[in-house]
């Protein structure tokens, strides 16, 4: 692994655990604040959707090869 890669993983992994401490505090704010449970919960759902979503692109994305066949003319 050449160190161009290496240092693009690590920026990757610190910015997703950022992203998911940021959640987590947002979560958390929601939760413990006054008001009534059923705003709380939607909103807290959302979030937890939009988390899930971005992580599965994120995963899919580093997954899925580029299949195409290289033409020779």
């Amino acid at each position: 692994m050449n160190s161009n890669t290496a240092v693009r993983n690590i920026g990757i992994g610190l910015t997703l655990i950022g992203f998911i401490l940021l959640m987590m505090y947002v979560f958390y704010e929601i939760l413990a604040g006054d008001g009534s449970l059923i705003p709380k919960l939607s909103i807290a759902a959302i979030i937890l959707g939009i988390t899930v979503v971005l992580l599965s692109l994120v995963k899919e994305k580093r997954t899925v090869k580029d299949k195409e066949i290289e033409r020779k003319y």
